[in-house]
Formats: structure tokens, sequence, C-alpha cells
């Protein structure tokens, strides 16, 4: 399904998709924010949405999503824009879910993803939640395991998504990986 299309059709789906998951579409595909020429990175891409502490969704060449934070964390989230709404509709909450020891094996993910879910969920407007995913026309119910695994597998495959910050003093400075 092409949700962006039914994210731009419907401005209060946006605004409700905005507000549950933090996500904001540009009008259009534009340049990376760059930081005055300061950032390159090691794959292209295209900004197509920000979050709204200044962090940038990437579509990179490949089709799949990167990530820069506004605090320099940089990396690959999801294989296709599918899959980055899945992440945000399941996870409520990506970025709290970003611990790597809790990827070891699939039965830690579990109980990982069901204890972060259940807390997200307990000060998430869940009402909005439903509507929005009934509006996407997505189910109600879904493994968030399995999405986080998703995750997880993008986050770390090669080749990696970094920016590279490229100091005054000529330095060059890797981002730090989303996972922790």
């Amino acid at each position: 399904m092409d949700y962006l299309k039914l994210l731009c059709e419907d401005s209060n789906l946006a605004a409700d998709f905005d507000m549950l998951f933090d996500f904001c579409l540009l009008d259009g595909l534009e340049e990376r924010d760059t930081a005055e020429g300061r950032c390159t990175f090691s794959l292209p891409g295209k900004a197509f949405a920000r979050d709204g502490a200044g962090g940038e969704y990437h579509q990179l060449e490949d089709g799949s999503i990167g990530y820069m934070s506004s605090e320099g964390e940089c990396g690959r989230i999801a294989e296709s824009v599918d899959d980055l709404i899945h992440l945000f509709v399941y996870s409520i909450c990506w970025h709290d879910y970003c611990d790597a020891s809790q990827y070891t094996d699939i039965s830690t993910l579990e109980a990982y993803a069901n204890e972060r879910h259940d807390e997200i969920a307990s000060y998430t407007e869940m009402d909005v939640w439903e509507t929005v995913v009934q509006a996407l026309g997505m189910p109600l119910e879904a493994n968030v395991a399995a999405e986080l695994q998703k995750f997880y597998d993008a986050a770390h495959r090669a080749p990696l998504y970094i920016c590279y910050f490229h100091e005054d003093d000529g330095t060059v400075t890797e981002s730090q990986n989303l996972f922790f």
C-alpha cells in the first residue's frame, strides 16, 4: 500500500500520524541536511520527512530508509517505506527499542518488545492510534518482535548507512550507530 500517498492526501490522518509517531512528511524529496556542507553520507539519498527534534528520514538509493538524528546518530532503520510505517505503527516509538543487548535471541526480544510496548501504550492515545491504523488499512494486531527484528536487521545490513562529520581541523568523525 502507498502509505505516504495516504498521508499526503489526508491532512487529518497526517496530523494524527505526526502526533503519534513524530513524523512529518516534507512537500517532496529534498537534499539532506549536511550541516552547511560538513556532513557526508556513505550512501546517496534524499530527505522525505523530519521529526520534531530535527531528525531526518532519508530515502536511500536502494529504496531502504535511513535516519539521522539531531544528536548525530545515523543508520538504516527499514528496508522500505512499508517496513518503516509498520515499525512506527507497531512499535509506536521506535527510538525506545534501540538496546542491542535485547536482540540476542527471539525470547529475549519478545519479552523486551512486550514490556516496552505495554509501557509506551500506557501513555499513548490508543484510540487515535486505532483510528490511524484502520485508516492505513493495517491490522490492529501484529508481532512487535518480528517488526523489531526487521528494524535491527536493516540497521546492521551492509553497507551500513553512516554520516561523516568533517571538523574544522580536518578530522572526520563517524556518526554513532542508532543501536547502543
